[in-house]
């Protein structure tokens, strides 16, 4: 009975509603979009990249009749938009010179057959050009750093797409856009310098906020100019009474200063982070009166 039952399920589309298997009318050339490059920080950059695109259908068999071609691009793993790459990556359409429409689908979709585009092959054409535009719409969201990459199958219909079966070249048009590992940082509004007062050492931590914007990690060093010590003004030796020395943390993380070594910061997004640089001086209260200080150089470095 489930055998029977399950060979009823099959025939029935076909005594219902007449579809009939379309033999295969066409091939199309592999299309290989040439990489888009976006970075996200870039303000003044565009919100959106269109991207030209040419495929190729060519005719199969011994014919010559005219044949008209329907078609449309399906995106595999997408759920809901169309992307490049599985999720979290840019979102993309495409539009057909012909119609306007955007003819892609993906594979879930349930009105997927109003997306489509066409192409004509006419009597003794052996082949025949389909142009269409790609747009890419999300290019200021929070797109980590990285390669996105995917290959999109084409469907298309060789007769009436409502009384046959498409046929499918699966991964025939290949997609690949670059995020940068990109970074900004900046303290004091939009400073790259930035001045931490001690005043009359009444308190032996203070800090400043780093502003980082980054699409990817970033590395974090230090140096200093005194040699991790706050140098009395007018100091002419290397008398302790002369120098205050200090320890400074990144986020709550110490950097060893002067040895090169630092540590990674995950990625702070597009909207970014405001991460606290700390300084904490020794006891002063054997030090010299004077003024004291020392030039900290923060370096803040994409992780390639």
């Amino acid at each position: 009975m489930k055998n029977f039952a399950m060979a009823l399920a099959v025939a029935l589309p076909l005594a219902a509603f007449g579809t009939t298997a379309a033999a295969q009318c066409v091939t199309v050339d592999p299309v290989i979009i040439p990489d888009v490059r976006v970075d996200p920080l870039d303000a003044t950059g565009a919100a959106q990249v269109m991207q030209p695109v040419t495929m190729m259908f060519r005719r199969v068999g011994v014919g010559n009749a005219p044949i008209t071609v329907t078609y449309q691009i399906v995106d595999e793993d997408s759920s809901v938009r169309s992307r490049v790459g599985v999720t979290g990556g840019p979102q993309l359409e495409w539009r057909s010179d012909d119609s306007g429409r955007n003819i892609g689908a993906t594979r879930n979709e349930a009105y997927a057959l109003l997306r489509s585009g066409s192409v004509t092959l006419g009597a003794d054409d052996n082949s025949q050009q389909a142009t269409l535009r790609l747009f890419l719409t999300n290019l200021r969201e929070d797109l980590p750093a990285g390669v996105y990459r995917e290959q999109y199958t084409i469907r298309y219909w060789c007769a009436d797409r409502d009384s046959s079966i498409p046929e499918e070249i699966p991964g025939i048009v290949t997609v690949t856009v670059q995020v940068p590992n990109v970074l900004s940082a900046n303290v004091a509004g939009a400073s790259t310098q930035g001045e931490i007062d001690f005043l009359d050492f009444s308190t032996l931590t203070r800090s400043l906020s780093v502003s980082v914007r980054s699409t990817g990690r970033f590395a974090v060093t230090a140096r200093s100019v005194n040699g991790s010590v706050m140098l009395r003004e007018g100091a002419a030796g290397t008398d302790k009474a002369d120098r205050i020395p200090y320890v400074v943390r990144f986020g709550g993380r110490a950097l060893a200063l002067d040895t090169g070594a630092g540590f990674t910061n995950p990625r702070a997004g597009l909207a970014g982070q405001q991460i606290p640089l700390e300084v904490v001086v020794d006891d002063v209260s054997s030090k010299r009166a004077g003024a004291y200080s020392d030039t900290l150089i923060l370096t803040l470095a994409p992780v390639t």
